[in-house]
């Protein structure tokens, strides 16, 4: 027998304990421009983030940690690696033969140019994917969030933070919210997606019908990206191995440096050490364009004196990485094309048999 519960004899309030930090309005999840200044900031935010808040977060248990900062923190070992392969070959240069500090000096340059070829190269794949498709990968966002209490009942602080994440990380639940809600984009946004998938306009709901095409998208362009910088990461390498490089290196050596004179005054003498560095710095920054130029011609066309593999192995995998990133990038656009054009009801096949009804 089910009977009825009362609490007439008891008094039961429920109060909500004062808040220490009210929300802004304006902090909310929004998606912000893509242009070069936000993803240098982005990148920026993201690696200073993964040295110093997620690693102290992760190792106290706090319960607002999440996925996305444990992913972010992979960027670690990369940094920390690369500062210690670069050490290991440089550290000891004074005690080493000349051909071995030049070598151990390539192998640093060859980890700089790895992470700016991987990092840049991006762009060959993602970028004429959104011209052709209308769907750009690298569209970013800033998520906001509110954190939870990091003690059992402690009150409730709204205290607000952001991420520095991408509209399109997850395929399968990418942020239509904020693509919605964005004066720019919202149902508009899709509708033009469908135009330049070959959809046709005025479609009875463009989110529905364009949402499995975007998603084949996103993965095609995302697997066509990473297989395309690794190799161009690999060109940045080779480019790097160069014996032209010695320019470089012996005008670094070589730098002029600022010799006080006798009973200069603190002033002059910063003012000096500035002017000597901008001139040092512009210096060296013009050859360092020529060196490169002169390293990119040499890999293409091999080192003097090499014959076979070694001479034409640059320009085969040049010529390799190019059409790599030329063919994936095309069938990330063809494949949508082709979904587009399946989905479009607009178009009928001339040549075979229909009925009107």
């Amino acid at each position: 027998m089910i009977q009825k519960l009362r609490f007439s004899d008891n008094s039961i309030n429920f109060k909500q304990n004062d808040i220490i930090k009210k929300p802004k309005k304006d902090d909310e999840s929004e998606i912000v421009p893509n242009t070069l200044r936000t993803r240098v900031m982005q990148k920026y935010d993201k690696t200073l983030n993964a040295f110093t808040e997620y690693p102290a977060k992760g190792l106290k248990g706090d319960v607002n940690s999440d996925f996305y900062e444990f992913l972010s923190m992979g960027i670690i070992p990369y940094l920390i690696g690369s500062g210690m392969f670069i050490a290991m070959f440089n550290l000891l240069n004074k005690h080493l033969s000349e051909t071995a500090s030049l070598r151990g000096k390539k192998m640093g340059l060859g980890v700089l140019l790895y992470g700016i070829f991987k990092t840049l190269s991006n762009d060959l794949v993602t970028r004429p994917v959104a011209w052709s498709t209308g769907v750009d990968l690298e569209l970013p966002y800033r998520n906001i969030y509110c954190t939870l209490p990091t003690k059992p009942g402690a009150e409730a602080d709204i205290d607000t933070k952001h991420q520095q994440r991408k509209v399109y990380d997850s395929i399968e639940f990418f942020r239509k919210d904020l693509i919605a809600k964005h004066p720019d984009y919202g149902v508009a946004y899709y509708d033009r997606i469908a135009k330049k998938l070959g959809m046709g306009e005025n479609l009875n709901d463009s989110v529905t019908e364009t949402t499995p095409i975007i998603q084949s998208i996103v993965s095609s362009t995302k697997t066509a990206k990473s297989l395309s910088s690794y190799c161009w990461a690999g060109v940045g390498v080779g480019i790097a191995v160069q014996d032209v490089w010695k320019d470089l290196f012996k005008a670094f050596s070589n730098r002029p440096k600022y010799q006080a004179k006798s009973g200069e005054n603190f002033l002059s003498k910063a003012g000096g050490k500035m002017v000597n560095t901008a001139k040092n710095i512009g210096n060296l920054t013009a050859t360092f364009g020529k060196t490169f130029t002169k390293a990119c011609k040499t890999y293409w066309t091999g080192e003097e004196g090499t014959k076979g593999i070694r001479k034409h192995a640059g320009k085969a995998w040049l010529i390799f990485t190019t059409a790599l990133t030329a063919i994936t990038t095309y069938n990330a656009i063809h494949r949508a094309k082709q979904m587009g054009k399946l989905a479009n009801k607009d178009l009928i096949d001339r040549t075979q048999e229909s009925t009107v009804i």
